[in-house]
């Protein structure tokens, strides 16, 4: 079997780190916002993220689903109660609509990651 090379490896490497920065942002407005009902949201992200990794399409396409939604869902947020909320949570879901809107861009155009995801499954089925 083929190896992925360095510029595979580096592709999934960003987009783990994209995704890790985009957790840990979560979980600091979450805990910010005192948003228990969010963790769920989290996990089950990062659930889908595990199944990205190990080359999944339907998980792909989740995970681009689930970010596209996020980054309407937090600009319709500080859209309609900016007035009532902290300029921390107003730069922290900003920060994260944009995260969220470079990880879909970059699940989409990025042609290592493409070979990474086929690298995958391809050793999935042997």
């Amino acid at each position: 079997m083929i190896h992925p090379t360095q510029s595979v490896l580096k592709a999934r490497n960003t987009l783990l780190a994209m995704f890790l920065l985009l957790c840990v942002l979560d979980s600091a407005l979450v805990i910010a916002a005192q948003d228990r009902w969010a963790i769920g949201r989290i996990l089950l992200t990062i659930v889908v993220m595990y199944f990205v990794i190990q080359g999944k399409k339907w998980a792909k396409w989740l995970l681009v689903g689930i970010c596209s939604l996020l980054v309407v869902s937090l600009i319709t947020l500080v859209l309609a109660l900016s007035s009532k909320l902290s300029a921390a949570l107003i730069v922290g879901s900003l920060s994260m609509a944009v995260l969220s809107a470079a990880i879909v861009v970059y699940m989409v155009s990025s042609k290592d990651l493409d070979c990474y995801f086929a690298y995958k499954r391809k050793a999935n089925l042997q």
